[in-house]
């Protein structure tokens, strides 16, 4: 397994996820990915994040309480920062009727190569959701669906990538994608990204895969154990926090759901899952040194 200290400084600014809904044109005006002058380009590294919702006034109001997040407005587009840096955007679009789709985040794997992405995605079954298309201060991105239907987006941004540091407080520190074949799911994954594949064969765990690059752990992929169909394959971003517990308090007094409670189960109650009042799921993290030894 991975040293815990490279897993969790994975993400420097930004990361994931949506459901089965397309996106629309972004504002050209996105910011850089950094404004750090020779970063080079980190093939794998989740770089940026999109929240698809159909209240983004609710959602912006969340999180401000939640994590202390600062938002600017570009047009219809939200982008979401922690201590002024950058982290995601966030764009309304309406709850489809049938219910198929509800908000959720998605993000944007750096890759050297968009056009050769899109290919890769199409031969394996994925589907293209949003063609390439190039952006002045961002680069070059595109958004897909894999072949379970989980939503991510690919950039070659045009400044080079965030550095890998370790995250603090209200930045994105980890991102698993829950699927229901999760070998096949990595495969996937480890064409687009490039990605070496590394195998948990640790029992007492219930990560699958770790998809690493650089060096750096970049996200796990886990196999869903309920047959409830109502369970779909989707990626799911974590929030560093410095407390889980007061995290989740806060979370449920501010309009916030709680899907999975802290537990001395799971990382001894140093993680949690919650829902914003839109319905989309985020999970929360409290980091220390020695965080998953033992753990689940």
């Amino acid at each position: 397994m991975i040293p815990l200290k490279t897993v969790f400084t994975c993400f420097g600014a930004a990361l994931l996820l949506a459901g089965g809904c397309s996106t629309d044109t972004p504002p050209s005006e996105l910011p850089p990915l950094t404004t750090v002058p020779g970063s080079p380009r980190v093939p794998g590294k989740f770089d940026w994040a999109d929240l698809v919702t159909d209240d983004v006034p609710a959602a912006r109001k969340f999180y401000s309480q939640l994590f202390g997040w600062t938002f600017r407005t570009v047009g219809d587009y939200v982008i979401a920062c922690n201590d002024d840096r950058p982290l995601g955007g966030m764009f309304q679009r309406p709850r489809p009727k049938d219910q198929s789709a509800q908000p959720r985040w998605f993000g944007y794997i750096s890759v050297s190569n968009v056009e050769r992405a899109k290919k890769k995605v199409i031969q394996s079954g994925g589907r293209m959701l949003q063609e390439p298309q190039q952006l002045p201060e961002r680069g070059e991105q595109a958004v897909f669906a894999d072949p379970e239907g989980a939503v991510f987006g690919v950039v070659k941004s045009s400044s080079g990538d965030m550095p890998d540091f370790l995250a603090d407080s209200g930045d994105w520190i980890w991102i698993q994608l829950l699927s229901r074949d999760s070998r096949k799911a990595a495969e996937f994954y480890r064409a687009i990204g490039g990605y070496t594949i590394v195998e948990d064969v640790e029992t007492n765990r219930q990560i699958d895969y770790v998809l690493t690059s650089e060096g750096y752990a970049r996200a796990t992929v886990r196999t869903i154990r309920t047959a409830d169909a109502k369970v779909r394959p989707t990626w799911l971003p974590f929030v560093r926090v410095k407390s889980v517990a007061e995290t989740v308090a806060l979370a449920k007094q501010i309009g916030g759901k709680v899907l999975i409670e802290p537990s001395p189960e799971l990382l001894n109650g140093n993680v949690a899952v919650i829902a914003d009042p839109t319905g989309a799921a985020i999970g929360v993290l409290e980091w220390h040194e020695g965080l998953l030894k033992g753990g689940r």
